[in-house]
């Protein structure tokens, strides 16, 4: 920790130090214990701010996706750009964070929903709704840019939402493995292709 970090109160350094041990090890390989010595604050502190190891995973989960939104919200309002170039941006900006981290931090509603979508009742619905969230924005986006004429009109918004948040998602999942930043660009070739109006 940081002499920085070291000034922050003690919910945020549990949330950095949760974002970080849950990208590392998910959330069955992270303790409260580890999150507790990486925060380097006492144990009550933690369950007076979060109560459980599931409702601080929640707001973890909480803050990942504020980031994501505040990130897509930045390359949505550059409206001096193409809808395909604020989109592949948006990915781009998303590529290079997880390039920077080592290969580690690539989507955590993604690591998340591996690990506990198919079993936990408790985080499913967080996961569907953080995951229908990123959907709207990607479907807002491409509505737009049909009424523009730079996105195709042949298939619905929604469609296409679906089809890049598929592509995104498998990206990072790929290439958590692989560590090929080639697999980055090439679906971000394939992003522009899908969208753009056919030829």
């Amino acid at each position: 920790m940081t002499t920085q970090e070291a000034v922050l109160p003690h919910k945020e350094r549990l949330l950095r130090a949760g974002i970080k041990l849950f990208y590392e090890n998910g959330f069955h390989g992270t303790t409260i214990d580890a999150v507790l010595a990486e925060a380097g604050v006492p144990k009550g502190s933690f369950y007076h701010h979060f109560g459980s190891k599931d409702a601080f995973a929640q707001a973890v989960l909480d803050r990942y996706i504020a980031f994501q939104g505040g990130l897509f919200t930045t390359w949505f309002a550059r409206t001096d750009l193409s809808t395909v170039d604020q989109l592949t941006g948006y990915f781009k900006d998303m590529s290079q964070i997880f390039i920077k981290s080592g290969f580690q931090t690539a989507c955590l509603t993604g690591k998340f929903s591996t690990e506990m979508g198919a079993t936990s009742d408790y985080f499913r619905p967080q996961l569907a709704t953080q995951i229908g969230m990123w959907k709207t924005q990607l479907s807002t986006l491409l509505t737009a840019g049909q009424e523009r004429g730079d996105i195709r009109q042949d298939r619905p918004s929604g469609d296409l939402a679906d089809a890049v948040l598929a592509l995104i998602q498998g990206a990072f999942v790929l290439t958590l493995s692989t560590r090929d930043e080639r697999t980055l660009t090439s679906v971000c070739a394939t992003i522009r292709d899908l969208v753009e109006p056919p030829k």
